[in-house]
């Protein structure tokens, strides 16, 4: 027996079952607003227990569990956020909050019940066939990526960014709930855009959230590419903001193909995306190899994860030449140019 390859094994699974009793913990504090009360002002547990209303025992607890997880530091009694986590799990308007991400795993965890079913027949449990709820707590924690692509695009795709500058005219394919369209509107003033989204509960929340932000002169939600007058070379950019894993496979090919002609000459097509590992040592990195573990839980979704490689030839087929390139934490920015 090698008693320390058996030890690091059981510490593994240990290790496993502990995010998963984290992931409910983060989701408790979001929603039960004790990040926000650290975030504002260090507290002993009592104190904050009392000042929101809440079981001290417990609350004890939360904080107690939060600082082994090093999600919270301890000075005596008195607990705080650790460096950074204010921004990442108390403050919902900035670029990196991920505190929505949390419940959507937990409602991504519920498939896992229908995986023994789903692994003997070969079906799939569409994205599309999940509740409402699902889709708009997935709306709610995705709002913060087109932010984290716009600060990544400033530095590493300036030509992009001056050409939105310019304003022109966007279209985001599979626009979701609007989060995108709004953010670059807001951005980028002089621009006008385009979203398409064939799911209905997400086109009405991107139409709700575009007419309480005033801009519904400069931005419209279609349900299709239709009519085909309306699309072809109208657009100095087309997006698609974690769609292209969602398309069917067999369809990739034509959207993509879509994509390009839309897209006045000079035009960019921008792919923000993650990008499947071509090689172990990324499989098994833990931001680049993310792709792995979302392939897993989207596995009978019908999704399929392209490498980059694989992405690259299918902006490639779709008459595009390649463009500049970003990395951002798991996800990948590919762009193609039209000549």
């Amino acid at each position: 027996m090698n008693r320390p390859a058996l030890g690091a094994a059981a510490a593994r699974i240990f290790g496993y079952l502990r995010g998963l009793h984290a992931t409910h913990y983060l989701d408790l504090g979001v929603r039960m607003g004790l990040f926000s009360a650290l975030a504002e002002k260090p507290r002993r547990a009592e104190a904050l227990a009392r000042d929101l209303g809440l079981h001290a025992p417990y609350v004890r607890g939360f904080c107690e569990m939060g600082h082994h997880l090093e999600l919270l530091d301890r000075d005596g009694e008195t607990y705080s956020l650790a460096p950074e986590m204010d921004r990442v799990l108390a403050a919902p308007d900035d670029t990196f909050f991920l505190g929505g991400f949390p419940r959507v795993h937990l409602r991504v965890a519920q498939d896992y019940e229908l995986y023994p079913e789903l692994f003997r027949t070969g079906a799939t449990h569409s994205y599309q066939e999940h509740p409402q709820g699902f889709l708009q707590d997935v709306a709610g924690a995705s709002r913060s990526l087109p932010r984290m692509f716009l600060d990544v695009a400033a530095e590493k795709l300036p030509d992009l960014v001056r050409r939105l500058e310019a304003g022109g005219r966007l279209l985001d394919v599979g626009c979701g709930a609007g989060h995108a369209l709004v953010t670059l509107a807001e951005r980028f003033p002089r621009l006008t855009a385009v979203g398409i989204e064939v799911e209905p509960v997400s086109a009405g929340m991107a139409r709700s959230l575009i007419r309480s932000r005033g801009l519904e002169a400069r931005i419209d939600v279609r349900d299709a590419w239709e009519p085909a007058s309306d699309f072809e070379g109208a657009f100095d950019v087309v997006t698609q903001f974690l769609v292209l894993h969602e398309i069917r496979p067999d369809l990739k090919d034509d959207v993509l193909a879509r994509c390009a002609r839309a897209l006045r000459p000079g035009g960019t097509l921008v792919l923000f995306d993650e990008a499947y590992p071509e090689d172990d040592a990324t499989a098994r990195d833990p931001i680049r190899g993310f792709a792995v573990v979302a392939q897993w839980f989207e596995l009978t979704w019908g999704n399929v994860i392209n490498s980059r490689s694989e992405i690259l030839a299918l902006v490639a087929r779709a008459g595009l030449r390649p463009g500049p390139e970003a990395e951002l934490s798991r996800f990948r920015i590919v762009t193609g140019l039209k000549q």
